[in-house]
């Protein structure tokens, strides 16, 4: 999803890479990316301070996009999943590309599956 926002919004495959990792295992960082790529955060938290001073304390380039209170930090992923849930318009919400292939995935289905009750 952040690759074909990415990929929409014009910004090339070469120069941003999305690698998910074991954020709390750094000792395995090593296998996940380069050491000397810079690793991109945003911070709302406790926990997002954290990670920033993990990833400086390990020697990491560490560059915040943006560090806002969790109430000022706007939109989120599960805001969107509850206007799923809820059958409300959140296709505004997100790029046309990750409309796209969240349509695709059938991800407000696989939503409404999980949230079913389990049958007696």
């Amino acid at each position: 999803l952040v690759r074909a926002a990415l990929d929409e919004a014009g910004v090339a495959a070469q120069h941003v890479s999305v690698v998910p990792l074991p954020i709390n295992l750094p000792e395995l960082y090593r296998y996940y990316v380069p050491l000397d790529a810079v690793f991109f955060l945003s911070i709302y938290d406790n926990w997002g301070r954290r990670k920033r001073q993990m990833f400086e304390d390990l020697g990491l380039k560490t560059h915040v996009l943006r560090e806002v209170s969790l109430a000022e930090k706007g939109l989120s992923a599960g805001d969107v999943r509850d206007k799923m849930l809820r059958g409300e318009n959140w296709s505004e919400d997100v790029p046309p590309a990750v409309r796209k292939l969240l349509e695709q995935w059938e991800i407000m289905q696989r939503l409404r599956d999980q949230a079913a009750p389990a049958p007696p």
